[in-house]
């Protein structure tokens, strides 16, 4: 990089550029999801983008071979791909690679083709494309320019043009899709899109970028440790957030890979990095003791260690089983404790499965993920709105299913593609997708599948139809001032979302809720509803609210203590 007229691009100067790329991402991760079109905490494009990538440079190769460096790049950002936006952007790389397959060092002609593929890669993965999106931002950058200008052309003047190409889409962003002006907001996967590009471009230009990509070079085999990597890990599992540092016996050994392999054995969410005679590692595990042991007695003495128990659902029942003479604790004829084993507890809470059929459903909170577990989901994947599911924990979740079907449901909007994805994937068994939307919409559908004896295709049919008459409605509290279709909010204030729309604002929450019921379309008509508390709302405050629902509606309505994130009620009307 440091001759800037290069006409060509190799692997080695791609991965310090991406690296680039992905600090400034994360450096604008936060503004990214606050560009939200609804001014709730909900936004997570940001961390959905730049996670993609995170999974994408953890798995590509450290090679010179611009090919193989990206088309090992864009495997793993499909993997790690998270939310429409990350689906979209591992999509646009994966694109990318196709087009520089068997190409070691790349032309800013040849540059241009990939980019211009991964424009089309992305369009075609989507089902009904919408403009004013990053796939606008992204068409747009690579089509503005003529490949036949290019043949002389260094790879970095290239790139300075696709930039300016692609900021002047984002800023007309609003023109293309209202409901962006309307908000006073540009795109928020294009102004990723775009920060990607800043710091990637920026660094081959300019000395500060190569600060930037510093704290991304622990993601390759002989980089720097970065703490942030480890800080953000975050999985579906029972068990042991356990990290060390080790200070190894053999510094002149690379065992990153061995030590990888053996992590990956025994648990998930792993991370093993190595700079000279440091090896920093993280997994979560139920058996973090033996881990420990196992690196400890392999390769070193300990810097430091630090193990967290990841879920106080856990250490609850725990307790329960202690004070419980019918718990899984006991006493042995010498009186000794058996300590439960948390293995143990984990499986009991899978279900048998139904006449070959695996459920899998995505909740964010204990008590959503218990519910869904009591109404036969053999697993659910800690997820949700700020912590969409990546296709790799799908692909994983699908792996412990030993089963024929396996029938998912996202809950989610933003999480359906990952798992469209995934199930393209996996192929050890067939993945049927229940496109529910809501966790309401999860829970009635789920409730729906009875038909065991009369094959997937009926029960899938029955929880398609169970989601099918469900209005869902949220409330959640402002983080700004806003005027979204002609509704104006105050930050702090509660807003009542019903789909897209927003139905009704209120200073206080139980007024906004009685507001939003107020205007759900023929309510009088319906027969029941659900209220899923999330964790800032009372039980009492609960209470009242499906009372008035029951007393002014004549709807049966009932309180799950839901305990979710983000919104303080999730209220599923079913008609």
């Amino acid at each position: 990089m440091d001759n800037k007229s290069d006409l060509l691009i190799d692997g080695y100067t791609m991965a310090a550029c991406v690296r680039a790329g992905a600090a400034r991402l994360e450096k604008n991760e936060k503004l990214i999801n606050q560009l939200n079109v609804f001014p709730v905490p909900d936004g997570d494009t940001g961390t959905n983008m730049l996670n993609t990538l995170r999974g994408g440079i953890q798995a590509a190769k450290n090679t010179d071979n611009l090919g193989e460096y990206m088309s090992s790049l864009a495997k793993g950002m499909l993997f790690g791909a998270r939310g429409n936006s990350g689906v979209i952007f591992s999509m646009i790389f994966s694109g990318i690679a196709e087009g520089l397959e068997g190409i070691e060092k790349a032309t800013a002609a040849q540059l241009r083709d990939a980019l211009e593929n991964g424009s089309k890669v992305a369009y075609s993965s989507v089902s009904k494309p919408t403009e004013g999106t990053i796939l606008t931002v992204a068409r747009e950058g690579a089509e503005k320019i003529d490949g036949a200008s290019l043949s002389d052309t260094d790879v970095w003047a290239f790139f300075k043009e696709y930039i300016d190409n692609i900021r002047v889409t984002l800023d007309k962003t609003p023109d293309l899709l209202p409901i962006l002006k309307s908000a006073g907001v540009v795109d928020s996967g294009g102004f990723g899109f775009v920060k990607f590009f800043e710091g990637f471009t920026a660094a081959a230009l300019t000395a500060e970028a190569e600060n930037e990509a510093d704290g991304y070079n622990a993601l390759l085999p002989n980089g720097d440790l970065s703490s942030k990597w480890l800080e953000d890990s975050e999985e579906d599992a029972f068990g042991f957030c356990t990290e060390c540092i080790i200070l190894l016996n053999d510094a002149t050994k690379n065992v990153r890979e061995e030590a990888d392999a053996y992590l990956n054995s025994m648990g998930q969410s792993v991370v093993c990095v190595q700079k000279d005679e440091i090896l920093k590692m993280h997994v979560h595990t139920l058996e973090p003791i033996k881990v420990l042991n196992h690196m400890q007695e392999t390769y070193g003495t300990f810097y430091n260690v630090k193990i967290e128990n990841m879920d106080t659902m856990f250490l609850d029942r725990l307790k329960q089983s202690k004070n419980n003479e019918s718990s899984n604790a006991s006493e042995d004829n010498d009186g000794v404790s058996v300590t439960v084993n948390i293995k143990a507890m984990n499986e009991n809470l899978v279900h048998e499965s139904h006449a070959g059929i695996t459920f899998v459903s995505v909740a964010n909170g204990e008590g959503l993920a218990e519910i869904f577990h009591e109404n036969g989901c053999e697993y659910v994947i800690n997820g949700g709105q700020t912590m969409n599911t990546s296709v790799e924990e799908f692909v994983e979740t699908f792996k412990k299913c030993d089963t024929t079907d396996i029938v998912v449901m996202p809950n989610n909007s933003n999480i359906e593609a990952a798992a469209r994805q995934a199930a393209k994937l996996y192929t050890d068994a067939t993945v049927h997708i229940v496109p529910t939307h809501s966790i309401a919409e999860g829970y009635f559908a789920m409730s729906m599948a009875t038909s065991y004896e009369d094959g997937v295709d009926a029960i899938v049919e029955e929880m398609t139809g169970g989601m099918e008459n469900i209005d869902t409605v949220w409330i959640s509290k402002a983080i700004r001032d806003a005027v979204v279709d002609n509704t104006e909010c105050h930050m702090g204030d509660f807003l009542a979302l019903l789909g897209k729309d927003i139905i009704a604002t209120d200073a206080d929450r139980l007024e906004s809720a009685k507001k939003a019921l107020e205007n759900v379309p023929d309510i009088e008509d319906k027969y029941i509803a659900v209220i899923f508390k999330g964790k800032d709302a009372s039980m009492e405050e609960a209470e009242e609210l499906k009372e008035f629902i029951e007393d002014t509606y004549g709807i049966d309505a009932g309180i799950f203590d839901g305990g979710q994130d983000v919104y303080d009620y999730i209220i599923g009307i079913c008609g």
